[in-house]
């Protein structure tokens, strides 16, 4: 590559880079205005303040009056997304991989990614209709339900890839010690696993904590209501404090980034083993 191939390479890489981050490094530095200074068009806090932070910790914008339940009621779904499509995956990619003829393993593969054919947004109506039925709408459960739905075909073709990858002769040497297929998965499989169960946890975790839509169809009451849905009455306020809302935005982007850095190495392990075959 010659020196003028390099430069445009750095020249769009590095517009690239500006063009991501500006709306990151604008949301830090209006979360440190006054209300005043955020209609003045500056690239800096001229006097940092945490008066967002204070409101918004303390709940006196009536905007933020329930910011702790709302986000409580994130992490918990969250959480329950998490532990749901785990089992079901870790189930059902087992069942794939150790209980299924070699012949009929991809064409089953194949039929889980097929969840994936139909946007999520043209399952919400069904979803929402199912949920009315069995009396869940309103609750925690129907937005866990929903969306374990549309995550477990991902974990279950993710683990049973990976199950794949661990050599058979380790389940046989365990069944002819006495091992039952329970416990060769619960006390071999899983913490061999461990790279791949991590990485799917933490995918889990971020495609719930960063769900709108669904939140938003199933859940009516103000006070069951997601840091998400309720970060958009932000939107039809007259007033607009928008020190307030990107406060809340730094705030609620905070645990999926300490997840990230904390957890990235088993990511990249679990997810490129699972993905490739050995």
């Amino acid at each position: 590559m010659n020196k003028v191939e390099l430069i445009i390479v750095y020249t769009v890489s590095f517009i690239l880079i500006i063009w991501t981050f500006f709306p990151i490094y604008n949301m830090i530095v209006t979360s440190f205005k006054s209300y005043w200074e955020i209609w003045t068009t500056t690239y800096f806090p001229m006097q940092p303040t945490l008066e967002a932070y204070y409101r918004i910790f303390t709940q006196s914008y009536y905007r933020v009056e329930l910011f702790w339940t709302w986000l409580w009621n994130s992490v918990r779904i969250a959480l329950g997304v998490m532990v749901a499509s785990l089992f079901i995956g870790t189930c059902t990619g087992y069942f794939i991989s150790k209980r299924i003829i070699s012949r009929v393993k991809r064409e089953l593969r194949t039929l889980t990614l097929l969840a994936y054919i139909f946007p999520s947004s043209f399952l919400s109506l069904p979803l929402f209709k199912l949920m009315g039925m069995y009396g869940l709408l309103d609750t925690d459960f129907s937005v866990i339900l929903a969306l374990t739905t549309l995550v477990s075909p991902y974990t279950s073709w993710m683990m049973a890839e990976y199950l794949d990858n661990i050599p058979k002769e380790i389940d046989e040497a365990a069944a002819i010690d006495g091992a039952s297929r329970i416990t060769i998965l619960i006390r071999i499989l899983l913490p061999i696993s461990a790279p791949a169960i991590i990485a799917l946890l933490v995918y889990s975790f971020l495609y719930s904590w960063n769900s709108y839509l669904y939140p938003l169809v199933m859940l009516s009451s103000e006070k069951n209501l997601t840091l998400p849905v309720s970060m958009g009455f932000f939107l039809s306020t007259d007033d607009a404090p928008w020190n307030i809302f990107m406060g809340v935005g730094l705030i609620y982007s905070l645990p999926p980034i300490i997840l990230y850095y904390t957890f990235r190495r088993y990511l990249v392990s679990g997810l490129f083993r699972g993905a490739v075959k050995a």
